[in-house]
């Protein structure tokens, strides 16, 4: 039963490779595709003709003329030009092929994490959709690289030249057929022996890639004389684990390297020895057997090339399962047509009975909230009251176990509320600022950014902008690195408050922010307040004195 099961198992996953294979070539663009088979073939078949056409010559070289030789070994330099020429072209256009396949490929990747669910996606980690977009994507296209430009067309010239050495002398095929498999054989061995190796220095590379990003934001903190030693001592021991991957990596494939390589010079000098002894013996003559010697050189410079294209083409497989399986996490289709996106503005909301649970954990439980327009609710409450998880609903972010939502007298399915997420405006407790310019901040996602930028100029909003006068060039590091707490934080309210919005949620808007900067955003909140369901979430003080109406969560 488990053999079955097993074998169930192992037709599912090829199956499934097989699927997406089929799908990635299918992606391909199809004339350059078929070029480059063109050119491949045209090259396997010259590879076939010139050992052929020499063949004929040598064996009548003794009826010839000096000029009719010297034709017939330019013949063969032509051909042997071009099947450079022809490799050279393939590769140009594998290498525009696998551009195009690559481009659409992390295009597919950056729309599929763009669609994910908001839950699903923060599950993940940044290095986990980074490894998406630059690693898995890097191996299989150096996978598909090696299947177009070595694996098939290598194994074709090898195979054809093979065959070709049956039509000089069968013995001579048969030791160096013996031969190029005990060869085959051993790089197989020990492309299958260092692969465990090689899955184990991926895994160390990106435990060493956590670590680094965890000593970079210790940075900090050792800075203060804190437990200096102790991070000096990890960071040994943690590129120690990830040394001692790599070594036990390298020394394993050098000694399969060197045990290939004295295996290899085994089968020359054993084929060579029993090739003079054949001549000596009148089974071959030394014409046929220097001829087959050149071949079986070229087979092995084709041949030679395969365990790497191989082991690439391993790497591409295993990328491919990874990259399947990110393709089958959770997403929400944003991009359907919706009549719910044309809904009037929104002048109320009910929500009856609201409940949700992270794990089977209750975060909120059976909570009834009414919202009008022209209102400013102030949520308050403990860390982990529920307050930010009822806010992430209202967004359509998170989709609650139990509760009813009515938007105008309207019932709504709250998985719909994705489709009026345009319409909101939303300051998250870790405001998210990435980098570039506070400019580029200020505005991203603005329909009208250069109005938008001459807007906040005469406003009093640019006096909320980190060095005002250079803020359209001042450039921030990854996370806002470069701008304070404060700083951070007022210019993703900016961004939020550039914005027409029927819903505004202000999640922990105090954190960072100085007294000048609350009497402002105040003083803001009430000029709009008129045509917006304003909602401001704070366990701290400062807000009741606008608030219309105060909950407890």
């Amino acid at each position: 039963m488990k053999r079955e099961k097993m074998q169930g198992n192992n037709k599912n996953e090829f199956d499934n490779n097989f699927k997406y294979w089929f799908r990635f070539f299918n992606s391909m663009p199809r004339k350059q595709l078929l070029l480059s088979i063109f050119y491949g073939a045209s090259r396997v078949a010259i590879s076939a003709a010139w050992p052929f056409y020499l063949y004929r010559s040598l064996k009548e070289i003794g009826k010839k003329t000096y000029t009719q030789i010297l034709i017939d070994l330019t013949l063969v330099a032509f051909m042997l030009a071009l099947i450079a020429i022809g490799t050279h072209l393939q590769s140009k256009i594998n290498i525009k092929i696998l551009k195009e396949f690559t481009l659409e490929l992390i295009d597919r990747i950056w729309k599929k994490m763009n669609a994910l669910d908001w839950l699903t996606f923060h599950r993940n980690n940044r290095v986990y959709y980074f490894d998406m977009l630059m690693v898995e994507t890097w191996r299989l296209r150096a996978g598909m690289a090696a299947l177009l430009e070595s694996l098939i067309i290598n194994s074709l010239i090898a195979g054809v030249l093979s065959l070709f050495i049956i039509f000089i002398s069968w013995p001579l095929f048969l030791i160096c057929f013996g031969g190029l498999l005990l060869m085959g054989i051993g790089h197989y061995i020990s492309t299958i022996k260092t692969r465990p190796l090689l899955k184990q220095f991926h895994h160390a590379w990106r435990a060493q890639h956590h670590w680094i990003a965890k000593c970079v934001d210790q940075f900090d903190l050792i800075k203060m004389d804190r437990a200096y030693e102790t991070s000096v001592a990890s960071n040994l021991k943690n590129s120690n684990l990830f040394l001692n991957s790599n070594t036990k990596l390298l020394t394993s494939q050098a000694e399969w390297r060197n045990m290939n390589q004295l295996l290899a010079n085994i089968v020359r000098i054993a084929v060579f020895i029993i090739g003079i002894l054949w001549v000596r013996l009148g089974v071959v003559t030394l014409n046929e057997l220097l001829l087959v010697l050149l071949v079986v050189t070229i087979i092995q410079s084709n041949v030679m090339q395969m365990p790497a294209a191989l082991n690439s083409f391993i790497e591409a497989q295993e990328a491919l399962r990874a990259i399947s399986a990110f393709f089958t996490l959770n997403d929400e289709q944003t991009d359907i047509e919706h009549p719910l996106s044309k809904l009037p503005p929104i002048q109320k909301m009910v929500i009856r009975d609201l409940s949700y649970c992270y794990d089977d954990k209750p975060a909120i439980d059976h909570v009834n909230i009414d919202l009008e327009v022209g209102k400013i609710y102030l949520w308050k409450g403990y860390n982990g009251s529920g307050k930010s998880t009822a806010a992430h609903i209202l967004l359509g972010l998170l989709h609650p176990q139990h509760g009813s939502l009515v938007i105008n007298d309207l019932v709504i399915d709250w998985k719909d509320l994705r489709h009026l997420r345009y319409r909101f405006a939303f300051l998250d407790q870790d405001s998210p600022i990435f980098m570039g310019s506070v400019k580029e901040n200020a505005l991203f996602g603005h329909t009208e950014p250069e109005n938008a930028w001459n807007k906040l100029q005469g406003s009093w909003l640019s006096r909320l902008l980190p060095t005002s006068n250079q803020a359209a060039h001042r450039m921030v590091g990854e996370r806002g690195e470069g701008l304070s707490g404060g700083e951070a934080k007022r210019v993703a309210l900016i961004r939020e408050l550039l914005r027409s919005s029927e819903l505004l949620i202000l999640d922990e808007p105090l954190n960072h922010l100085d007294e000048y900067a609350i009497n402002e955003i105040k003083r803001e909140i009430l000029t709009i307040k008129a045509k917006t369901i304003i909602i401001i979430i704070s366990h701290q003080t400062g807000f009741e004195s606008i608030a219309d109406e105060i909950k407890e969560f």
